[in-house]
């Protein structure tokens, strides 16, 4: 076996540690997908938490209990390992944005501390001995964990964040050259072995009318108290068969297809994977609400929300004045007892209003900007401008034009002061792909970023074109791990959506624009949970848990130091894996 580093532990060093270590002959799961000829995974499963080997990064305890899991493998030849993830799952597999534990930054989480278990014969004996395969993070991507063949017993260790313990259900991913293989989840006492029947349980068919969300939007618990609600539209009562309306925060939330189906709405529900939409038509007027989104857009344009919509107990819930409202009506609420009354009307009704009516704030909107200088397409030569949002010409930018008939043949061009660029184009019967590149330096770090041409369609050589370029987007994304510091069982489990951030802009954005304060809901995000579409820029972040029926509790917070009431956030390079965005990472401390 070949590596860069490797620590040596005698058996006697850590028998402490491996002591206790039982065998489980249950299986609960096998692989999620075919194996090829050469690698088998006989045994998956958690062990114990009794012991503390490894920290965040490092193997130095740190004072918690560490998930250990035991990894028994065969590869039949030589076969590289090039890193290993260990993810916290839903009892179906599915990510639910508790922990991440890996072996290198190809993804993000804490280290996965791996242990081999060696046997060493001599003539006179034969011992083991345990050598550390990752005493730390493997910060390049592209260095492997190891090359290794036959029969192998790994001891994996994971600082526990909070959420390492008997009910938690997790699977593990290892990266070779042959492919990605991913267990089914296993639990304590529950692990994989080869060579028997998977026994997964089936979820329970949805018989809602929207497509029940998958966990990448977490699923918010319902609040266990209120007034009971009855909403009347225009003088009848409106029956909520499948979900009650609640209030949270001071804002009424009702069931999204109900309510827009009742004002007169055609509904559709719209999920890419990241981001789930509730989306309601009728008579030249559109609403759309983004799932967690402290805004939503009316005919396209962005109003503010004072709670977002979300998905609580596999139901969308939206706000139902917002929505009433920019249809067209009035919305009155009274309460007395435990019995709270909205009405929707063509009038106001007399009563109190005792849910805050705020006027819709509208973002503001952008000036106008100016139109490129007229160009003519000529024969053989691409040409253009390129510009930022504010409408500032471009110099020094490199543009490529990318030959479509012949493969990596292309020719580049560099806009002049004036954000022009004139690339002269062979005379060949052949038609070409327009692209740029612009590299900004900020805070002592070079960001880049690839733009798409303002018209994208290849231009054809013979008649040439004219491709104009805006650069519109250099927003990054900021991972979110929960670390749980206590077990209270006061406190409601935490959910990433009840978790708010607020960043505010230490100086000029990298665009040289300045920035506002953010404050966003957590959610998923591209590989793994935390906040997007954050502008690249330098912030103060603060965090605050906002659990349903408790009052909102600042969270300590953490970038890689040491807690505190509020950290500096910055950006660096994407994995080049689970996301092409800028990244940052935070912890906070849930009580």
């Amino acid at each position: 076996m070949t590596k860069k580093s490797k620590t040596i532990i005698h058996t006697s060093a850590i028998s402490s540690v491996l002591a206790g270590v039982i065998a489980f002959g249950g299986i609960a799961a096998a692989f999620g997908e075919t194996v090829p000829t050469g690698v088998e995974i006989k045994e998956f499963s958690l062990l114990d938490t009794a012991a503390d080997i490894v920290g965040a990064a490092d193997f130095t305890p740190e004072g918690n209990k560490d998930g250990h899991f035991k990894l028994l493998l065969n590869l039949a030849n030589k076969t590289v390992i090039n890193s290993v993830v260990l993810r916290s799952t839903d009892e179906y597999g599915k990510d639910n944005y508790q922990g991440v534990w890996r072996t290198n930054r190809v993804t993000t989480g804490w280290l996965l501390g791996i242990v081999q278990d060696k046997t060493v014969v001599t003539p006179s004996r034969t011992t083991h001995e345990s050598e550390i395969i990752n005493p730390g993070f493997r910060k390049d991507v592209n260095e492997p964990v190891g090359e290794f063949e036959g029969n192998l017993t790994f001891d994996l260790y994971a600082s526990n964040n909070g959420t390492i313990k008997e009910t938690q259900s997790y699977v593990l991913e290892i990266e070779t050259p042959k492919g990605t293989f991913v267990t089914k989840p296993i639990k304590y006492k529950k692990p994989m072995t080869s060579g028997e029947t998977p026994s997964i349980p089936t979820p329970s068919p949805t018989t809602t009318p929207i497509p029940s969300p998958s966990p990448s939007t977490p699923p918010i618990p319902a609040p266990t108290q209120g007034p009971t609600i009855n909403v009347w539209l225009l003088g009848q009562e409106l029956q909520f068969d499948d979900a009650k309306p609640i209030i949270k925060d001071g804002t009424t939330l009702v069931p999204f297809r109900k309510l827009f189906e009742s004002l007169g709405f055609s509904v559709n529900w719209a999920d890419n994977g990241t981001t789930q939409k509730a989306i309601g038509t009728k008579d030249g007027l559109t609403i759309e609400l983004t799932m967690n989104s402290s805004s939503a857009k009316v005919n396209g344009k962005d109003i503010s929300l004072s709670i977002p919509a979300q998905i609580i107990d596999n139901h969308t819930m939206v706000p139902l004045r917002f929505v009433a409202e920019n249809s067209g009506y009035q919305v009155t609420y009274a309460s007395e007892g435990t019995t709270a009354t909205i009405r929707i009307g063509d009038s106001k009704d007399t009563g109190s209003t005792l849910e805050p009516t705020p006027a819709p704030v509208p973002s503001p909107v952008p000036a106008q900007i100016p139109d490129f200088p007229t160009e003519t397409a000529e024969p053989y030569i691409a040409k253009g401008y390129v510009r930022d949002m504010q409408g500032d010409l471009l110099p020094d930018i490199v543009v490529y034009a990318d030959n479509t008939l012949l493969y990596d043949s292309n020719i580049i061009g560099v806009t002049d002061e004036n954000g022009y660029y004139e690339i002269e184009l062979p005379q060949l019967a052949t038609s070409w792909s327009m692209s740029a590149d612009i590299t900004k330096s900020y805070n002592g770090k070079d960001f880049k970023f690839h733009l798409k041409s303002d018209k994208e369609v290849p231009l054809t050589g013979s008649k040439g074109g004219v491709r104009n370029f805006t650069w519109t987007d250099f927003n990054g994304q900021i991972y979110i791990y929960p670390f749980f510091s206590t077990s209270d069982d006061s406190m409601p489990e935490f959910d990433l959506s009840d978790l708010e951030m607020t960043l505010t802009p230490i100086g000029p954005l990298l665009d040289g624009s300045t920035g506002k304060t953010i404050i966003k809901r957590g959610g998923p995000v591209i590989g793994g949970g935390g906040i997007d579409e954050i502008p690249v820029g330098k912030y103060t972040a603060t965090a605050r848990w906002m659990p349903e029926g408790y009052a909102p509790i600042p969270l300590p917070i953490s970038n890689g130091g040491d807690y505190a009431n509020s950290v500096e956030v910055e950006f660096r390079e994407p994995n080049g894996v689970n996301s092409s965005k800028y990244l940052s990472e935070l912890e906070v401390k849930i009580p």
